[in-house]
């Protein structure tokens, strides 16, 4: 047998979990009920409610962002690709 080859660590899975992990413990250490104001309207919730949306408000422009991003960059590369074909 050769020596066994070492696997890369994937940190970016390590900190995720981590920061999965975290969120789970803040949320349901706040259990408490809170008002909150959005633009003119009052809200009353538990405060697990409410971080647990922000949170999933948080990675959905977290992962739209990018998306975007990348979408407008292939546009205006097809745009300087069809400016040369004419």
């Amino acid at each position: 047998m050769g020596p066994q080859e070492k696997k890369p660590t994937n940190w970016r899975a390590w900190i995720i979990g981590i920061l999965v992990a975290l969120v789970v413990v803040i949320i349901l250490q706040n259990s408490q009920t809170v008002e909150f104001e959005v633009l003119f309207a009052s809200f009353e919730a538990p405060l697990i409610i409410v971080l647990a949306v922000f949170v999933l408000i948080g990675m959905l422009i977290g992962y739209i962002g990018p998306v975007w991003r990348s979408h407008r960059r292939e546009q205006k590369q097809a745009g300087k690709d069809l400016e040369k074909r004419s």
